[in-house]
C-alpha cells in the first residue's frame, strides 16, 4: 500500500512523535522513509540612512550575511538528518533524506511530488485560533494541496488535573 513514507521534521519535538508513527509503519508495508527539512531562507534588511535610501556597502554586507546563515542552517539541517537517517538503518528501516530549500508547505509538496511518495507523515503545532490565522498552517496547506494521503500528528494534550469536588 505504502512504498515511500515521506516525513518532514523541523527538530522540533512535535516533528519527532510524527516520525515516531512513520516509523511504526514502515515496516509494516515494507516502505522506506525519506526525512525532509525545510530551510527557510534569512532575510536580513539592510540598514537605511535617514534619507530612506539603503547603504549599498551595508546591503553587500547584508546579503553575505544572509548567504552565511543560510549554509551554517542548511549544514546544521544535513547534519540532524543524516543522524535520523543512521538511526533508522540501524533499526533496519530503509531511509534518505533531502534538505529543501523556501516556503515550508511548497517546498514539501514538491518533493512529495518529485519522489512520488505514498503517504506524508508530518507534525502540526496545534495552533487554533488568531495565532494559525496569523502564523498560517503547513500541515493544513500540505493536507489540502497534496493529493496523496496525509497522516497528520497532533502534540499530545495536557491532562487537566481532577478537582476535589
Amino acid at each position: 500500500m505504502y512504498d515511500k513514507i515521506m516525513v518532514p521534521l523541523d527538530g522540533s519535538r512535535f516533528s519527532n512523535r510524527a516520525l515516531e508513527y512513520a516509523i511504526d509503519l514502515a515496516p509494516r508495508y515494507g516502505a522506506s522513509l525519506l526525512l525532509a527539512q525545510v530551510v527557510e531562507p534569512v532575510n536580513i534588511l539592510p540598514p537605511v540612512d535617514p534619507s530612506g535610501m539603503s547603504v549599498p556597502t551595508a546591503a553587500e554586507i547584508t546579503v553575505e550575511e544572509s548567504i552565511r546563515i543560510d549554509h551554517l542552517n542548511i549544514a546544521r539541517a544535513k547534519r540532524y538528518l543524516s543522524g535520523k537517517v543512521h538511526d533508522l538503518r540501524e533499526k533496519g528501516i530503509a531511509a534518505e533524506y533531502i534538505v529543501l530549500e523556501g516556503h515550508p508547505a511548497d517546498e514539501i509538496l514538491k518533493a512529495g511530488k518529485k519522489a512520488k511518495v505514498d503517504l506524508i507523515v508530518m507534525a502540526t503545532h496545534g495552533r487554533t485560533g488568531l495565532r494559525r490565522v496569523f502564523m498560517g498552517s503547513v500541515a493544513d496547506k500540505v493536507i489540502r494541496e497534496s493529493g496523496d494521503p496525509v497522516l497528520v500528528v497532533r502534540p499530545k494534550q495536557r491532562r487537566k488535573k481532577k478537582s476535589g469536588k
